[in-house]
């Protein structure tokens, strides 16, 4: 614990710090006390959390990222920061922490040996909305409720039977197309 005399000592400087002949240096003060303090505690979970056995990345602003950065190709922005990083970094996008991976080899290694580990997804709050809770095909995740819904769907909507009777209404909607 800190002693009565470092106690006397910050409640000094303390002090100090807020007698200001001016309202102008109050305010600059005030807005000092809360920026140091704040940046330094971002720069120092910042710091901890990259260490978190996650890929290399480009740096983002506080709240919302790297999105500023991002251009309407992403493609070519990926394969930018991909010869910077390698071929697999991560992003901050928004409050959202993405692992991108920018090579075919790397892609064909995911997605067939760990496929478990990222075939569960993390779904935004309207699609939880829309699907009561990410209970469909698209948003819920890798377990026995998501191999049922997908059995369903390949028994009953995708069966030979179903398709040939909507042939006619497929085939009407791409020639008015």
């Amino acid at each position: 614990m800190i002693s009565e005399v470092g106690t006397k000592i910050i409640l000094t400087i303390w002090s100090w710090w807020w007698e200001v002949p001016n309202q102008q240096d109050k305010f600059a003060r005030t807005v000092l006390t809360v920026l140091v303090p704040s940046s330094l505690i971002y720069v120092w979970r910042l710091s901890y959390s990259r260490k978190a056995h996650l890929p290399p990345g480009p740096y983002g602003l506080p709240v919302i990222g790297y999105l500023p950065f991002l251009s309407s190709n992403l493609h070519e922005k990926f394969t930018e920061i991909a010869h910077k990083y390698g071929p697999i970094f991560s992003l901050q996008l928004g409050s959202k922490l993405h692992v991108v991976v920018n090579s075919m080899d790397l892609a064909k290694v995911v997605t067939r040996e760990h496929d478990n580990t990222f075939a569960n997804r993390n779904p935004p709050i309207t699609g939880l909305t829309i699907t009561y809770g990410g209970m469909d095909l698209v948003w819920s995740n890798n377990n026995k409720h998501w191999r049922n819904v997908r059995k369903l769907l390949a028994s009953q909507v995708l069966s030979n039977a179903n398709l040939n009777a909507s042939q006619s209404l497929r085939t009407h909607e791409v020639r008015r197309q």
